[in-house]
């Protein structure tokens, strides 16, 4: 059997690695990755050579006016960005703010890991395990929380009666493999920010923090395919269906509080492009063609947490035992405050990483 991802919003799945503003040049609204190896080999025996082992050495981004000549000449991969407007804005940004996270790559080309579809499925079932315990599970915490230590290891005892114990965990059920490599035409820089939540006046608005990033991500439409093997080792085996209801119930409960938040925030085509999604879960869920699942980097708290909905005061009461979240919640708004929203055309239009996972011959 196989799975088929769909990319349905910019998705970026990260090798931990990022181009510094002295890996790449930008030239006609593409980011232009040097090869630097072949660049030492044309410089080595020519006396511009120090000058640019200086550059490298001292500069913040490369001189394009003397150097640009290696962007057309020496460049690994030309990544165009998804948008011209995106060029100017980043001249004038800070090379601090410039460095770019990559796409996981091997040596064939891009591909989706397994381990990525991996941690959103498991995410999802303990969502869906908690959620039938109820305001039980927070009385459990509560009490963990007595001890000194007990946030240190907060959900830990959960997870695993909702998983099972090592060597019985449920998700061994299954062997997800990593996908076969996709062209690079499948990618874009895409420029992000971070929306933050405040009040203005009786209602709710929207800041932006200052900086604005980029990043390499697959582009909507994009297909991921990859072996899925089932391994029927554990008391409760897993089946495509109860991993289909399990996600799809995740995500008919990010989609919710996401469009909470993008009511709130005022952003139409956010508003709109989660609409859409809530549109294409029902379709789905109505046709027995796989689930919705959101993966990979910039979902923050809310794609991370199995119990997302922090409007509960039991569970507030929980969040503000622990010291990295105290200090958020203190101030009475809807928590998280922040998204990272992908622009599309420049405008603010997506929250990252939401693809359709379906089953291939199953």
């Amino acid at each position: 059997m196989r799975y088929r991802a769909t990319i349905l919003t910019p998705t970026l799945v990260g090798d931990g690695q990022a181009l510094s503003p002295i890996d790449y040049m930008v030239w006609k609204d593409h980011v232009n990755v040097l090869n630097q190896e072949k660049i030492f080999a044309l410089m080595a025996k020519r006396p511009v050579f120090e000058n640019y082992l200086t550059q490298l050495r001292k500069a913040e981004k490369f001189d394009f006016q003397n150097w640009g000549g290696l962007a057309q000449s020496a460049a690994l991969r030309r990544i165009p960005f998804e948008s011209p407007a995106y060029s100017p804005i980043w001249d004038r940004a800070f090379a601090r703010d410039l460095f770019i996270p990559t796409f996981l790559q091997g040596a064939q080309g891009h591909y989706l890991p397994g381990s990525a579809i991996r941690g959103a499925i498991r995410t999802a079932l303990i969502h869906q395990k908690w959620t039938e315990q109820g305001p039980k599970l927070f009385e459990i915490w509560q009490r963990q929380f007595r001890d000194e230590r007990g946030y240190r290891y907060a959900a830990q005892a959960e997870e695993s009666v909702a998983m099972g114990q090592r060597g019985q965990d449920r998700l061994r059920a299954i062997a997800v493999s990593d996908s076969q490599p996709v062209p690079a035409e499948s990618f874009r820089v895409y420029l992000t920010r971070t929306a933050k939540l405040v009040k203005k006046g009786d209602a709710f608005g929207v800041d932006w923090k200052p900086a604005p990033t980029f990043a390499e991500m697959a582009v909507p439409g994009t297909l991921f395919e990859g072996p899925w093997k089932d391994r029927p080792l554990t008391r409760q085996s897993l089946t495509n269906r109860t991993v289909s209801m399990a996600a799809n119930l995740w995500a008919a409960h990010q989609l919710k509080l996401q469009k909470q938040y993008a009511e709130r925030s005022g952003l139409p085509i956010l508003n709109q492009i989660l609409t859409e999604l809530e549109k294409r879960l029902e379709a789905i869920e109505g046709s027995n063609r796989g689930c919705l699942l959101q993966i990979g980097w910039g979902g923050g708290f809310s794609t991370k947490a199995a119990l997302g909905d922090t409007t509960d005061n039991a569970y507030r009461d929980v969040l503000k035992r622990m010291p990295f979240y105290a200090s958020a919640l203190a101030t009475g708004l809807p928590f998280p405050k922040t998204r990272r929203v992908v622009y599309l055309e420049n405008t603010p239009a997506a929250l990252p990483g939401w693809i359709h996972l379906e089953w291939i011959g199953a």
